[in-house]
């Protein structure tokens, strides 16, 4: 038999499978070049070679696989399984505890790259156990006051018209008369070193600013225990908000801290209805706490007004905080004191 019956009537060579496979691998190879070159064009490189390159390499591979398969003898048994397709890349998680310094801004994700991004939207992220009898409170009773806390909550930080229109009427009616007596003056207060102001309880935008559609997130829990008179029943809150603002240039930004701001609050609210207390003073009360803001307009804050952080004038040196604290994000650690609004 000459070499070039040999050629034609080799088993693996009138496989189709084969020769479609041996075409393939030819135009890979071509393809890869172009795929290079283009890469190359992108950064100037030179005009490519004429399409009967291409062709040329298909011979190329041809001939050689060919004569390998002669002298060979014979050709191993081939897998012709389709190959594993590449593992996809897990996306990853936000970190629970920090912002990206850096990060692509996205109004109709806003909170992609925060730890807020996975919060539920409203209050359903500030969470309480199932009610149980507390003391002498029943279940029920305890039920009641975790109701009233997530009330007072959603009032002080959440209710639009406090918001935007800075009216507190109600905030003030989820409270005792006797509080709401001791509150109301402290809410036209503009707070001043030593001294707290309206901000203290409650959350109102700076004029000019709005969020977006997404609305804030919360993230956090409350607990009852016993409080510390007769007819008291306490409830602890712990939790976070996260407010997202709109913005007329998000290209022009570089991360979601500048759209995000973060409000952690740690308070503790106490349901009085001993008998012997007068009906005036019956009902909820707040009785004290701290919180703290993260990722916000400076001069609005001294104001006592909550704006995002793309309201400071730009700076080309870092401030003197460049480590965000993790009490900012996640209730189960103290409230911070650092503070990135202190220059």
């Amino acid at each position: 038999m000459d070499e070039d019956d040999l050629f034609g009537s080799h088993p693996d060579l009138m496989d189709p499978e084969w020769r479609k496979h041996a075409q393939t691998d030819a135009w890979l190879g071509t393809e890869k070049d172009r795929k290079k070159f283009r890469k190359q064009q992108r950064r100037g490189g030179r005009q490519p070679r004429g399409r009967w390159w291409g062709f040329a390499a298909f011979l190329a591979v041809l001939a050689v696989t060919t004569t390998l398969i002669v002298l060979a003898g014979r050709r191993p048994a081939q897998d012709t399984a389709a190959p594993d397709p590449a593992p996809v890349p897990a996306v990853a998680a936000p970190n629970p505890t920090s912002v990206a310094a850096v990060a692509p801004v996205d109004l109709a994700r806003p909170y992609a790259h925060t730890p807020a991004d996975i919060w539920p939207k409203g209050m359903d992220g500030i969470t309480s156990p199932a009610a149980a009898a507390v003391g002498a409170f029943k279940a029920a009773a305890v039920a009641d006051a975790y109701a009233k806390v997530r009330q007072a909550i959603a009032a002080a930080n959440l209710d639009p018209a406090l918001l935007y229109r800075h009216d507190p009427a109600g905030f003030l009616a989820q409270f005792a008369p006797d509080d709401r007596a001791q509150l109301a003056p402290r809410l036209t207060k503009k707070p001043s070193k030593g001294d707290e102001g309206f901000d203290a309880y409650v959350t109102e935008i700076a004029d000019g600013y709005h969020l977006l559609d997404a609305g804030p997130r919360t993230f956090g829990t409350l607990t009852a225990h016993a409080g510390d008179k007769p007819g008291e029943l306490a409830v602890d809150a712990k939790y976070v908000v996260a407010y997202a603002f709109d913005n007329a240039q998000p290209q022009a930004l570089t991360s979601p801290n500048e759209i995000v701001s973060f409000l952690r609050v740690d308070e503790t609210y106490v349901v009085a209805t001993g008998s012997g207390l007068a009906k005036s003073s019956r009902g909820l009360w707040i009785d004290g706490g701290q919180s703290a803001l993260w990722s916000v307009g400076c001069a609005a804050a001294k104001e006592g007004y909550l704006a995002p952080g793309y309201a400071n004038p730009p700076t080309g040196a870092p401030g003197a905080v460049d480590q965000d604290a993790p009490g900012y994000y996640d209730p189960k650690y103290p409230v911070p004191t650092l503070d990135d609004c202190s220059n």
